[in-house]
């Protein structure tokens, strides 16, 4: 099962490696372009985020130059710049050299901080002035595990909450189907009202009727296309949504193409 190729697919939610010296991994960058391929997915949006609490600057400046290395790789690879808001100055000068600089794509943050806190302002007030869109590492965790492992891992309430508090921010919420209450995340979001809030369909979960339930509950031009690792996974579930043409449209291609017609660098 494959996407048909007429959606011109882009894919917002994909990761690259680094090898061993800290380079792109080209290997297995190349083996994910196969993937896509193979799947009818045009192009990909790429980080590399990080899980551990403390990311320094020069972690995180590392991490995107892989990123940086790979959009250089293919042009297929649309970048995302990873930060750390607990190093502000830092972030912002990061941000503007991979943005503005590099143009890469977007910004990515991972659980370091929750969206809606005050540590996240200057980052997210920087995103709006750009106009590039900023993805979350999201989820409504149960497990005592994960919730130890990620205590700062934010949900679709704290979306809402920065949405609120940052309404000028272009906000993607990560991986519906990451893990987790799924059913909790949508049953939130329910009524959300706003052209700066965007959902993907990432993860592995592939419970039956996950999409259309998204569809249903946010509407389809506010979902985007992602697999986060789970390329087939991702497909499948798309494909067995059974979706309408235009729907289809919208979330693999036109959905993330107006996001890139916003910006402003």
């Amino acid at each position: 099962m494959i996407i048909p190729r007429k959606f011109k697919t882009i894919n917002v939610h994909e990761h690259v490696r680094a090898d061993e010296h800290g380079e792109l991994n080209v290997s297995l960058a190349q083996e994910l372009l196969h993937a896509a391929d193979l799947l009818g997915i045009d192009r990909l949006c790429v980080s590399l985020p990080s899980s551990e609490k403390l990311v320094d600057a020069q972690q995180f400046h590392q991490h995107n130059n892989v990123v940086w290395q790979a959009m250089q790789l293919s042009p297929r690879f649309l970048g995302f710049c990873f930060v750390n808001p607990r190093f502000p100055a830092e972030a912002l000068k990061e941000i503007e050299l991979c943005i503005s600089q590099r143009k890469m794509s977007g910004i990515k943050l991972y659980h370091q901080h929750f969206i809606d806190a005050d540590e996240q302002r200057e980052i997210l007030e920087l995103a709006a002035q750009l106009a590039v869109p900023v993805l979350v590492h999201a989820g409504k965790c149960t497990d005592p595990g994960t919730i130890a492992a990620q205590p700062r891992l934010s949900n679709a309430g704290h979306f809402l909450q920065a949405l609120r508090k940052f309404p000028n921010t272009i906000f993607i919420q990560g991986h519906i189907g990451g893990g987790g209450d799924w059913e909790w995340n949508l049953r939130t979001l329910e009524g959300v009202d706003s052209h700066n809030y965007y959902l993907d369909i990432s993860g592995s979960v592939i419970d039956s009727g996950m999409i259309r339930r998204c569809v249903e509950t946010i509407g389809s031009k506010r979902l985007l296309f992602a697999t986060d690792g789970s390329l087939e996974e991702g497909v499948g579930k798309l494909m067995a949504a059974k979706l309408s043409e235009e729907e289809m449209r919208q979330i693999c291609h036109d959905n993330f193409m107006d996001i890139l017609k916003r910006r402003k660098v």
